[in-house]
């Protein structure tokens, strides 16, 4: 049973097609929860940023090239705490590297640096990465 959205419980799960396009609802979805916090620009801007990160990975690399799949995006308020989880059914976390000088890019370490906790998780089909954010400073950039 999804978690229902109310004044003081601002909890969302949004079910999106594996599109670019579909990035921008996911952020908004967030920037509103954190607005119903009021936990200030900051913490609004950051929180956006790992969450588009957490997106785009799933959009860009959780299905096959031209392969049609979805993402979830589930959002939930704990006393002084944003938790925010990001799967798909895809083919999981693979790093891949094209070139000796490509890497993981910036998705990763950025997620890292601006959530309080950051999990990763593939299990039975289903990739996670969760997030929890608390209001205030984020720490310093990866």
């Amino acid at each position: 049973m999804l978690p229902l959205v109310t004044a003081t419980r601002p909890d969302v799960e949004l079910l999106l097609p594996a599109e670019p396009e579909s990035v921008a609802l996911a952020r908004q979805m967030v920037r509103g929860i954190v607005d119903a916090l009021d936990w200030g620009e900051e913490s609004r801007t950051d929180i956006s940023i790992a969450v588009t990160e957490a997106c785009t990975n799933a959009v860009l690399h959780a299905y096959p090239a031209g392969a049609e799949g979805e993402y979830e995006v589930q959002a939930w308020a704990e006393p002084e705490r944003l938790v925010v989880a990001v799967r798909d059914h895809g083919c999981g976390i693979v790093p891949t590297v094209t070139s000796p000088a490509a890497g993981l890019g910036l998705g990763l370490p950025l997620m890292l640096a601006i959530g309080d906790e950051v999990t990763f998780s593939s299990d039975d089909g289903v990739t996670e990465v969760r997030m929890t954010f608390s209001p205030g400073p984020r720490r310093a950039g990866p």
